[in-house]
């Protein structure tokens, strides 16, 4: 799972926070739609700034304790008994 994923969700709400608060400042009516609309908004902004920029997100504190995913790094580089693998035309 990419680091900016669950950011999206935070972005949607910022986003459905701010433009609230700009309505009211504003005087203006807020409509229910609206909310479903920025939320939109604000998820598509992230997950766009999130492909083009990762390192920008840090990891999400909750997806980390929550999901917990195997470590198969030592497995990985663990050689042992390498295995010689012909790459591209016979050789003769």
């Amino acid at each position: 799972m990419p680091p900016w994923l669950p950011w999206m969700f935070v972005g949607g709400i910022a986003f459905m926070l701010l433009s609230f608060l700009a309505s009211k400042y504003q005087s203006k009516q807020h409509k229910t739609i609206t909310f479903a609309q920025d939320f939109i908004s604000g998820s598509i902004l992230i997950a766009l700034l999130g492909v083009i920029v990762p390192d920008v997100f840090p990891a999400f504190p909750l997806s980390s304790s929550s999901v917990a995913l195997p470590n198969f790094s030592g497995m990985l580089r663990s050689g042992g008994d390498d295995i010689e693998i012909q790459v591209g035309p016979l050789r003769r």
